[in-house]
């Protein structure tokens, strides 16, 4: 119970990217069109279309990776596992995903939707720091 307890800092975090990224792994799904449209109209006149396909599908593994990671590793501390394998494959893919969503934004000059990106980053750094 102590190890739960230690770990509060960490769950929070892991709960947090879990909400964050599988909620938006799956509006991806769900909305496969939509999301590609905007993406595409967004950074068409920086890339060519097939690579921001590529891109988005991309964005979409990781996030998908990531929120289910993040929920592995709630698992995890509830069950007493240390190793926290889960907990750090959804933290660094979190982070992964959120590098490729902020260079997309530099990219297409969408500066105020690139500093909300940042502080997701921040939350992903905490749970890195913990982790490691």
């Amino acid at each position: 119970m102590d190890y739960i307890i230690d770990q509060i800092p960490l769950l929070f975090i892991l709960t947090f990217l879990s909400i964050v990224f599988i909620q938006s792994a799956l509006d991806k799904i769900f909305n496969w069109k939509g999301n590609l449209e905007f993406t595409t109209s967004t950074l068409t006149n920086k890339f060519p279309p097939m690579l921001v396909r590529f891109a988005l599908l991309n964005v979409l593994l990781l996030e998908f990776t990531g929120g289910f990671g993040s929920l592995g590793g709630v698992v995890e501390i509830m069950v007493g596992n240390s190793t926290l394998y889960m907990a750090k494959l959804g933290t660094i893919t979190s982070s992964l995903a959120l590098l490729i969503l902020l260079l997309g934004q530099r990219i297409s000059q969408n500066y105020v939707d690139a500093k909300t990106i940042v502080i997701y980053f921040i939350v992903c750094l905490f749970g890195l720091q913990i982790l490691f």
